[in-house]
């Protein structure tokens, strides 16, 4: 698209790592989003703290994944249904995006970013006949649809997994609690078991579990005194995950206690719920992110304080 024709608050420009960076700044929010990964790694409403969390150690570099913000697990998750696939969570991350539209949308700003199969990663054997969109919507709450489409030419069905790993910041991952996982079976890949959930969740050490569950979450953060809420649609799956301290240590791109600064809650379709197109088919996969509008924006309680 034409950069030279942005809708005013949008800009487009040399981001970290000199990759480019979509900028949107505009009455309700601000806002990043790369091309690299077609990944948002800022979304900031007015007058609150940030909402998505970005670790102060990700890599911005061709070829790395960005740690925080909302990657893209696509077309397989983690080493995908036989263990087998890489690069971990899929190619889409680690493939450059086209900006393909930028729209006004009341008070927000839709982006929309664009990955045709075969200008994906080179990856060795690699079903390329598909397309992959995702748009955000940020203004006040903010809406990410992520649309699969099975290229209608194609000689077989295409068979995927996909997930929103979207890193959500909180004042203290040990203090908040997840509403709304109440009865839903899940599997705990930490000790490798499966089980029901039984009242809240709350984060007492190293957490990576894939729910069985197709409705809505709630996190409730007594550190910054708010609530999120977190909606989805054409999601069979919740994903949570965090690394507590031994994982964290671990990893080069987090930093040690950057763990306490986050959560993932994750909008997802994989391992048996994997999704299904046939040729000319598509599949949207919606998560919808929101403050509750009834807690006062955390800046001014603490000024009141």
């Amino acid at each position: 698209m034409d950069f030279n024709q942005l809708p005013d608050g949008v800009t487009v420009g040399e981001g970290r790592g000199g990759l480019p960076v979509v900028r949107v700044v505009i009455g309700s929010c601000t806002a990043e989003a790369y091309l690299h990964g077609g990944q948002l790694t800022s979304w900031r409403p007015a007058g609150q703290e940030p909402v998505i969390w970005l670790s102060e150690r990700s890599h911005f570099l061709e070829g790395a994944a960005i740690r925080g913000g909302v990657p893209i697990c696509f077309p397989w998750f983690g080493a995908g249904i036989d263990g087998r696939h890489y690069p971990p969570h899929g190619v889409a991350r680690l493939s450059a995006w086209e900006l393909a539209e930028v729209t006004p949308v009341a008070d927000s700003i839709r982006l929309r970013f664009h990955l045709d199969g075969h200008q994906a990663i080179d990856i060795e054997g690699l079903d390329r006949d598909w397309s992959a969109d995702i748009s955000y919507t940020v203004g006040e709450v903010l809406d990410i649809d992520l649309r699969v489409e099975a290229y209608g030419n194609r000689a077989t069905p295409f068979t995927y997994e996909e997930a929103l790993h979207t890193y959500l910041a909180v004042g203290n991952a040990r203090k908040i609690t997840i509403e709304g996982l109440d009865g839903s079976r899940y599997h705990d890949k930490v000790v490798d078991g499966d089980f029901t959930q039984r009242g809240s969740l709350v984060v007492l050490g190293e957490t990576d579990r894939v729910y069985e569950h197709e409705g809505d979450v709630t996190v409730k953060d007594p550190n910054l005194r708010r609530t999120l809420g977190i909606t989805k649609r054409g999601s069979a799956r919740t994903v949570i995950w965090n690394p507590f301290v031994s994982k964290a240590v671990k990893m080069g791109d987090f930093g040690d206690d950057e763990w306490q600064e986050m959560i993932c809650v994750e909008a997802a379709n994989i391992g048996a719920a994997a999704i299904t197109l046939f040729p000319g088919q598509s599949h949207t996969l919606h998560q919808r992110i929101a403050i509750d509008r009834n807690q006062r924006p955390s800046g001014l309680r603490r000024r009141l304080l």
